[in-house]
């Protein structure tokens, strides 16, 4: 009898319990000795649900039992036998995400009304949006469809050290900043926030995330620069923002990112010129650094295009139009066999249209109208078997339109206007389903004439 009072009596204490349990004490026949935490039965891998076991259950069942309540609908716990410290900071940063937000209507004269996820006294994994893990929060999506949180990300969001996922897209109403504490998620793998209204300038504290690979802070309305300390993310595989109020130059610690697959920064207000650390980035698919609808856009990137260019060798996808960009066409630009969709249209871009372009077998789209490109069409471009669309029109070009331009079978879209070509169309483009060659005389004025030569032998 008197060993059996020391166990009741130690599952009253956190401290007390922990050393009975150890020393085997579940021998009194009560329900409630299945041992601590991690000890035996189901209730090793996460949290479980409320509802103790009963005389004569197994030592899993009583194990949960100990493990419970654990609702936290006004951010207090039940302190039992695993104090489940670390929890109670996520059901504390929870609650804070509860009491910040309000929730707003597509109808803008909708009155906003309170937040209720149904967070209620239940446990935390089945609460709408939320994950559990090993006893932690790992995942939290807030993604909701008819309507939009209405409020600051808070503070709290700091302590919840266990959090891999973070999504909040799609909820227009969302504002003000991104809080430093972010920068504490140092489990973050997946940052979400595109297409809300956050605001104020992406904090540097976010290059303390080692771990995340997926980052979109796209549609929003941060301003500021992006800090240099993005490049400490070396794990990342895709970077998504485009269309916000950034401002300044591509800091050059985006080299560092050498996991990087998809850079998408298109849309924005970025000055200065493309550095040549992006070079580095050689697992690179997808890169678009310019305007959406291939007219000048935001963005104003000056300079020359990198040579260093030519390292992106998986690159599939490659947009610059819509800059300032100045100086020729890189010829490396040859070496990217993967190339199927380039764009630099709306720069200002002169020299010639380097040859080396023909090496890009799997390209179907390349387009370098309005531009100052100058030159003849390079023949060489008769071997992009796979084109589709080809626009080389608004430039300086000249000379004869090339007949091998007639080897490209696939091709459906053909833009040569604004240039000053010589001689004959070539017969077979006519059968192109969409050619663009001549709006009026004044428009390449001396197609049908015979090229003239200079005393040097070049065409005029």
């Amino acid at each position: 009898m008197r060993h059996r009072r020391r166990c009741l009596v130690g599952l009253l204490a956190v401290v007390c319990a922990v050393v009975v349990l150890a020393a085997g004490c579940s021998s009194g026949g009560s329900s409630e000795g299945g041992g601590g935490v991690g000890g035996g039965g189901s209730a090793s891998t996460s949290i479980v649900g409320s509802g103790g076991g009963s005389e004569g259950e197994g030592a899993g069942e009583a194990e949960e039992d100990l493990l419970d309540p654990v609702g936290c609908s006004n951010g207090d716990f039940v302190k039992n036998l695993s104090s489940r410290r670390s929890l109670i900071g996520d059901c504390e940063a929870l609650v804070a995400f509860r009491n910040s937000f309000m929730l707003q209507q597509a109808d803008i004269n909708a009155p906003e009304t309170r937040f209720d996820p149904d967070w209620g006294d239940s446990d935390i994994s089945d609460w709408a949006g939320i994950e559990i893990q090993d006893g932690r929060v790992v995942s939290i999506d807030l993604l909701t469809e008819f309507f939009s949180l209405s409020g600051p990300i808070p503070p709290e969001i700091g302590q919840m050290e266990s959090l891999r996922k973070l999504d909040l897209r799609g909820n227009w109403a969302l504002e003000g900043p991104i809080p430093p504490e972010i920068g504490d998620l140092v489990e973050l793998e997946e940052l979400w926030l595109s297409s809300t209204g956050i605001s104020g300038e992406i904090p540097p504290e976010i290059g303390n995330l080692a771990k995340l690979q997926y980052i979109s802070l796209s549609r929003t309305r941060l301003s500021g620069e992006i800090p240099a300390e993005i490049g400490n993310l070396t794990e990342l595989r895709k970077l998504y923002i485009f269309e916000t109020e950034i401002t300044g130059e591509i800091p050059a610690e985006i080299g560092n990112l050498t996991k990087l697959r998809t850079l998408s920064l298109e849309d924005n207000k970025l000055t200065g010129s493309i550095p040549p650390e992006i070079g580095n980035l050689t697992e690179l698919e997808y890169m678009h650094l310019g305007d959406f609808d291939n007219y000048r856009g935001d963005n104003q990137l000056t300079g020359s295009i990198p040579t260093e260019i030519g390292n992106l060798t998986k690159l599939e996808y490659l947009h610059l139009g819509g800059n300032r960009l100045t100086g020729p066409i890189p010829p490396s630009l040859g070496n990217l066999a993967s190339l199927e969709w380039v764009s630099m249209t709306s720069n200002e871009l002169s020299g010639e249209i380097p040859p080396e372009l023909g090496n890009l077998s799997n390209l179907t789209h390349l387009n370098l109208r309005n531009n100052d490109l100058y030159g003849e069409i390079p023949p060489e471009l008769r071997n992009l078997s796979n084109l589709a669309t080809l626009s080389l029109g608004s430039n300086r070009l000249a000379g004869e339109i090339p007949s091998e331009l007639e080897d490209l079978a696939e091709m459906n879209w053909l833009n040569l206007r604004g240039n000053d070509f010589c001689g004959d169309v070539p017969e077979g483009l006519y059968r192109v389903n969409e050619f663009f060659i001549q709006d009026d005389p004044s428009d390449n004025p001396s197609l049908g004439s015979p090229c003239e030569q200079d005393t040097t032998g070049d065409l005029q």
